[in-house]
């Protein structure tokens, strides 16, 4: 089964996953639906995000510290226009 392009994502199709890989993901159920949901849902929300190239979004965020504590000062897009800004997107769950 081929694994491009499945729902127009580049998840892999379910039926090429073992049942301990869709365990490792810590679905509730662990079943090919909740994936396929899952992936679904993802992919909605996908389609409205911009694409490799396209401007950012505006937007505001508070600045942190290094520490992660909160400052109370606020930072937004827009307001660097004209100069280079590398944005980093991560998590900390």
């Amino acid at each position: 089964m081929s694994n491009s392009n499945w729902l127009g994502t580049s998840y892999a199709h379910p039926d090429s996953l073992p049942p301990e890989r869709l365990k490792r993901m810590e679905l509730t159920g662990e079943t090919r639906e909740e994936y396929e949901a899952m992936v679904r849902e993802r992919s909605l929300r996908d389609q409205s995000a911009p694409k490799a190239g396209e401007p950012a979004p505006d937007f505001e965020i508070e600045r942190l510290t290094l520490a992660g504590k909160r400052t109370g000062e606020s930072f937004r897009l827009s307001s660097t226009r004209g100069r280079p800004v590398a944005l980093v997107f991560g998590s900390y769950t």
